[in-house]
């Protein structure tokens, strides 16, 4: 939010002194808060402190201030800062946006229901947007600064993920993504209503959850992967066992028999987990089923070998047919292992029963697996290519 919006200053004699005058000390009043109470900042969006805590320690250095202008206003503008969105805020609570993308201070865009249009809004300068930035990274447990210039975190109050990228990894200044979840998962019905699937996709989606199928998700980025999979675990058997690993909260499941656990990076001291660790240590855990948030890296080898222990696995990746999926998954797993290229495909196909390709919010494809023979074998269950992408 700029100040001058905030305070609502006139630009005549005094004020004009007095507006820039204020404007030095909110910047760096934020400056002071963001570094003096970094680790209280986090621990209040975990709900671990009171806020009130640390907004008595604002109101000590906003009276302390001499000659002030608008002492709540800029009190106002503050608290708006340290715990909301500012000049985002009424993109945040717009249900039809489901992201918002910054590459540059004064330029914002947003996706609305599926189309990307640019918005009007920008901060007052990239030091002001890099600050925000670096504070919505510590709001939520993050660190960023000029050796790690790159965080990702979740706020898991508003469904949201949290992209940040600082100089020196971007050249021309700071960037943000903000990618919005649905605040509740769909039901089968739902999912017909907003379009991801049809009647005959739905009876397919319905059977391979009542026979609890291996079940992998492709598209690329925002196609609607992990909308499917929250209604997958959510409308499953209320009594299978799910352990979901992410790397960031996204899938926020309803289902009351779910274990939802996220990596911990090693910036936030201690032990590091990756999925890897989530997926092996899972093994104690009695589970059903074992559901990886998106596959990206060695998790891949752990999703084959889980599947190979009688649980069934869930997962989403990034590809743009079923063949490519499966050609993915392989690339990622032989990075893992050094067993023979032609018998990590034969464990795939064992594996993965059914793949489901998505694109632009629509399933395309839902494609069975059925073994590997000089090549995958494959039976497609549903296909509507209404896009101009290449399929099966």
């Amino acid at each position: 939010m700029g100040l001058i919006q905030s305070l609502n200053v006139p630009f005549d004699g005094k004020k004009i002194v007095e507006f820039h005058t204020n404007s030095t000390i909110v910047s760096k009043m934020l400056d002071e808060i963001i570094i003096d109470f970094a680790g209280l900042i986090a621990d209040i969006e975990d709900l671990k402190v009171d806020k009130s805590v640390l907004d008595k320690e604002i109101e000590k250095r906003i009276s302390s201030q001499k000659g002030i202008y608008e002492p709540e206003a800029i009190k106002k503008l503050i608290f708006d800062t340290i715990y909301g969105y500012g000049v985002l805020q009424a993109l945040i609570g717009d249900a039809k946006i489901s992201d918002i993308d910054i590459p540059k201070y004064d330029y914002v865009l947003v996706k609305r229901e599926g189309h990307i249009e640019k918005t009007d809004l920008k901060f007052d300068s990239e030091f002001e947007f890099e600050r925000f930035c670096k504070l919505l990274i510590i709001r939520h447990g993050g660190m960023i600064n000029e050796v790690d210039s790159h965080c990702r975190v979740s706020d898991k109050v508003n469904h949201l993920r949290i992209n940040v990228c600082i100089p020196p990894r971007n050249v021309y200044g700071t960037s943000l993504n903000i990618r919005k979840h649905i605040p509740h998962s769909f039901s089968y019905s739902e999912l017909v209503q907003v379009g991801l699937c049809d009647e005959k996709s739905l009876l397919i989606l319905s059977e391979i959850n009542r026979t609890k199928s291996n079940v992998l998700i492709c598209g690329k980025g925002a196609a609607g992967k992990t909308t499917l999979l929250r209604t997958l675990i959510d409308t499953g058997d209320e009594y299978e066992r799910v352990l979901i690993c992410e790397t960031d909260t996204e899938l926020y499941p309803q289902k009351q028999n779910a274990i939802v656990q996220y990596i911990k990076k090693n910036e936030f001291g201690g032990k590091i987990l990756t999925l890897s660790d989530l997926i092996r240590e899972g093994l104690t855990m009695s589970l059903d089923t074992y559901c990886i948030g998106e596959i990206v890296g060695g998790e891949a080898w752990d999703f084959i070998k889980a599947g190979y222990t009688d649980h069934r696995v869930m997962a989403t990746i990034h590809a743009s047919s079923a063949l490519d999926a499966l050609d993915r998954l392989l690339m990622l797993v032989e990075n893992e292992t050094r067993i023979k290229e032609t018998q990590l495909m034969q464990m795939i196909s064992k594996v993965v029963s059914y793949i489901v390709y998505i694109h632009a919010y629509k399933i395309c494809e839902i494609t069975k697996v059925e073994a590997y023979d000089d090549g995958y074998k494959f039976q497609r269950m549903y296909s509507k290519t209404t896009f101009s992408e290449t399929v099966l």
